[in-house]
């Protein structure tokens, strides 16, 4: 889609008089989005077979073909597309099929003007990841590509089937010996804060959130690939330490700002993963790893960001991002991961996971605590201005001080 044309979306959902009051919302939206509307999946399949669009939103529960299993279909023959939900209370079984195909959940009923920012953001992030052609050259062409794991991709498969529950994902990961303990470890972590015990997986998947769980699965298996490699062993160690403290440090601070539970969850799997394009170029490009690092020696007072677009051509954030893209993996997630360095080149300045992302990652690598209340140098004042959270900095600071021990504790020791 060029900068200058409309966005064409495809509402799909059977209740007619929903759709008549979608259509009559979006009149003013004409001069920037084509919309177009769809009674069943059927019907939203047949259009889309003779025309492109950008975007499909449709809602779940639906006589025939569920949305699940619709968007699961556009993902699979129009993976360009981007998928969104817009439904009420779902089914458990429903919901749990949808989250392997959908890049963003939105409420019914919704304001308009949420909708309205998800679709324009979801639009923003492709357009910033697409338009970077070197790295999609690249991802082509290296040769320690990290790929999806076979129990994530099991995990992903479960979901999508019709008769998914929570008690089947906890079994799925109970076939893992090293994952179940892991996932244990994680549940009963004094970090997530249960007085009861959690002795299986099913019940791990019960009180930390399928979201989370797919998240970590992905994450520790991805970590534990990469650390079978010799070269840059050590860095990919610090890299792992350094991201989990980080996780930790984000959800901690959103827990504390009361963003939801999804933000939450979000803003965690983000830490975990907000490094991994540092990897891919140390594994793959360790020659222009060790003369970023020498560059960097001469030039402290510069950015990571622009030394590594000045030796590599793009930095560690966009790669991640558009690798964790690929993977699929919710919109808010790669959001965070593309921007953590450089937040006012976000599109949108609400409170996000980018947000607390952001200031996690500059505290752990700043080293932020009591003694040291000034902004630090890696918080983007600027934008934290915008999203009228900069006076909050200084508690953020204390409080990071007061759990960094802790963390070190209960969640390094974790992996």
């Amino acid at each position: 889609m060029s900068a200058t044309s409309k966005i064409k979306i495809l509402f799909v959902d059977d209740e007619v008089i929903m759709l008549q009051g979608l259509s009559r919302s979006l009149r003013s939206m004409r001069k920037e989005w084509d919309c177009e509307f769809a009674g069943s999946g059927k019907e939203a399949l047949s259009i889309l077979s003779e025309k492109d669009f950008d975007l499909v939103v449709s809602d779940m529960r639906m006589p025939e073909m569920d949305g699940a299993e619709l968007l699961t279909t556009v993902k699979n023959n129009y993976p360009e597309t981007m998928r969104f939900v817009l439904s009420g209370q779902a089914e458990e079984r429903v919901f749990l099929r949808s989250l392997g195909s959908m890049h963003q959940f939105l409420a019914k009923p919704c304001d308009f003007e949420v909708l309205k920012d998800a679709v324009n953001r979801g639009v923003s992030l492709r357009s910033y990841l697409n338009s970077n052609l070197e790295i999609k050259k690249l991802l082509l062409e290296i040769n320690s590509l990290p790929s999806l794991p076979d129990l994530y991709c099991k995990l992903m498969d479960e979901l999508g089937s019709s008769d998914s529950s929570l008690e089947s994902i906890g079994e799925i990961i109970s076939q893992d010996m090293g994952m179940t303990s892991k996932i244990l470890q994680v549940a009963n972590s004094g970090f997530f804060g249960y007085s009861q015990k959690i002795s299986s997986p099913i019940h791990a998947v019960q009180i930390l959130g399928i979201d989370l769980i797919q998240n970590l699965v992905l994450t520790y298996e991805v970590f534990s690939k990469l650390g079978e490699f010799k070269s840059g062993k050590i860095f990919i160690d610090r890299i792992w330490k350094h991201s989990v403290a980080v996780a930790a440090i984000a959800m901690l601070l959103s827990r504390e700002e009361g963003a939801g539970q999804e933000i939450q969850n979000f803003s965690f799997t983000a830490g975990l993963l907000h490094e991994i394009g540092k990897i891919i170029m140390i594994l793959n490009f360790p020659d222009k790893f060790k003369e970023f690092l020498e560059l960097k020696l001469r030039n402290q007072d510069r950015s990571n960001y622009d030394l590594e677009e000045e030796v590599f051509g793009f930095s560690h954030a966009k790669i991640g991002a558009y690798l964790v893209g690929l993977w699929g993996l919710p919109d808010p997630i790669v959001e965070a991961i593309l921007f953590h360095e450089n937040p006012t080149e976000c599109s949108t300045n609400t409170l996000s996971p980018l947000t607390f992302l952001h200031v996690a990652n500059a505290f752990e690598e700043e080293d932020i605590g009591a003694a040291y209340l000034d902004l630090p140098l890696k918080i983007d004042q600027e934008y934290l201005n915008e999203v009228g959270l900069a006076h909050r900095v200084s508690k953020w600071a204390e409080q990071y001080q007061g759990t960094c021990e802790e963390t070190d504790v209960n969640m390094l020791k974790l992996f």
